[in-house]
């Protein structure tokens, strides 16, 4: 096949569809390139009308990477925009373990990673750094075919060719033409496929919450105005509070979608989450939460009698009784991003746990240790509330208090064992601890609860996260735990 038969009416169909589906947006100046890597797209697909290829790209999700490969410019180099790696190298890791403590874990999220190239950098640059035990990276990418290059991890000489060179040739092993990059560093990067303008996230089921450094680079250039601004604050949303954003020096600003802190390095402009300390004045008094009842510990005196402590609850409900709150509006306000007004909105009605639950989303997004403090005596005042307790430890897990998270997620399991999410962090949690035997069995949980419900279905407790996700990432973490064990489940 060497000739494409197009219409301008199936060509504006690929790129609605592409735009879509993916976030990705080419100007007319743009056309005649696009259109070759359409034909090119096309070709691989064995499809020479275009709109014929149109309607394939609805359903053939092998068609629509193939046109995304050929679209967007996947190749890169170990330690691109060598700048940046500097700076993270000299002010951003620095500021993290000043700010968190030297021995608490470094989550890293290299999105849109291409051939990999870039996560491992990273990996090198914390394995240098002394910081190997304590990174965690993840790294993404819509391209099954580029993420299938990653995980190989074999490169030539066309990845080698920027300033940091020598720096990443200490990490590999060169024979008959080809780099191999060494296991250690190999064993840091975890790849998985997410989509920026699909997917779900930030996600506890994906693995990007509470992200120390996100890099998202050389991506934005693709993706059109409204795209950009939901992407940005996404990843606002996924960092930790004082999280650090970098994107590439080509990409447009993002400062005016998000709410991050822009700060000028001499190694370039980065993006910053603001600190909890620097959000405090959106916070509400803790005494106009507070209850009656003692508290001596994590959930008070009577934490352990539930029907006790719900009777209690349901006596003082009477308080709030008549007083009416804007539901839709404090879930408007979450969903676009304004978290103060969320809060100021569900702050007067400690006795609805909707409004308990949309105050600790809210509250998460601008301090989470005071989202944990009420978190905590919400769930002393709905103790029946699975949700209230899964937030709980979700932000306790999200701080690295794995003890009190583990507690936290197994008073959901005890409310609802067909809750997957739960059993899914619980085997999270117990996999970070290197209780293997445990988590595995929580996987195991998760993945059958996630298959028993139709693919498509959005699982409890989740953020819009589908039954076919959620048992995707289960089985994912099998595998892993049985790599790890030596043994098959």
């Amino acid at each position: 096949m060497t000739e494409i038969n197009w219409t301008d009416e199936a060509y504006e169909s690929i790129l609605s569809i592409l735009g879509a589906r993916t976030g990705l947006a080419f100007r007319a100046a743009q056309r005649e390139a696009t259109k070759i890597g359409i034909a090119n797209a096309m070709k691989r697909s064995g499809v020479a009308e275009s709109s014929a290829y149109a309607k394939l790209l609805v359903h053939d999700v092998e068609a629509l990477e193939n046109l995304i490969v050929e679209l967007t410019v996947g190749e890169t180099y170990f330690f691109r925009e060598a700048s940046q790696f500097e700076g993270i190298r000299r002010e951003i890791l620095p500021e993290i373990l000043r700010r968190k403590g030297g021995w608490q874990k470094l989550r890293i999220w290299s999105a849109a990673c291409a051939s990999g190239e870039e996560p491992y950098s990273l990996a090198m640059l914390c394995h240098k750094q002394g910081l190997a035990s304590q990174c965690e990276i993840l790294a993404t990418d819509i391209s099954s075919e580029a993420l299938s290059k990653a995980r190989q991890a074999t490169y030539r000489d066309w990845s080698l060719r920027g300033e940091l060179q020598a720096e990443a040739k200490e990490y590999l092993r060169f024979d008959r033409g080809i780099y191999y990059v060494d296991e250690k560093i190999r064993r840091m990067v975890r790849f998985e496929f997410l989509n920026l303008a699909m997917d779900v996230y930030p996600s506890h089921v994906t693995s990007t919450e509470a992200m120390d450094l996100i890099l998202c680079r050389n991506v934005l250039i693709y993706l059109s105005r409204s795209t950009i601004r939901e992407v940005a604050q996404r990843f606002f949303q996924c960092l930790a509070d004082g999280g650090w954003f970098i994107t590439a020096s080509g990409d447009p600003p993002i400062g005016d979608f998000a709410p991050f802190e822009t700060t000028v390095t001499d190694f370039g402009v980065f993006y910053r989450k603001p600190t909890a300390a620097k959000t405090e004045a959106v916070v509400a008094p803790e005494a106009a939460w507070e209850t009656n009842e003692p508290r001596d510990g994590l959930y008070g005196a009577n934490s352990g009698n539930i029907s006790q402590a719900n009777r209690d609850s349901q006596s003082t409900a009477a308080i709030n009784r008549d007083t009416r709150w804007d539901k839709d509006e404090a879930h408007a306000a979450l969903a676009r991003g304004d978290y103060a007004r969320a809060v100021e909105l569900s702050e007067s009605h400690p006795n609805e746990p909707a409004a308990c639950i949309i105050h600790v989303k809210s509250l998460a997004n601008l301090s989470t240790e005071a989202a944990i403090r009420k978190c905590a005596l919400f769930a002393t005042r709905h103790p029946l509330s699975a949700e209230l307790h899964y937030l709980h430890a979700v932000l306790l897990m999200e701080m690295n208090l794995d003890v009190e998270a583990v507690q936290a997620v197994q008073r959901v399991v005890f409310l609802d064992r067909s809750l997957a999410l739960a059993h899914f962090l619980l085997g999270s949690i117990l996999q970070r601890r290197g209780t293997l035997d445990g988590a595995r069995r929580a996987f195991r949980n998760a993945r059958d609860l996630a298959a028993a419900r139709a693919p498509d279905e959005i699982v409890p407790l989740s953020e819009h996260e589908t039954s076919r996700l959620l048992a995707r990432a289960a089985t994912n973490h099998l595998r892993a735990i049985d790599a790890a064990l030596g043994a098959t489940s």
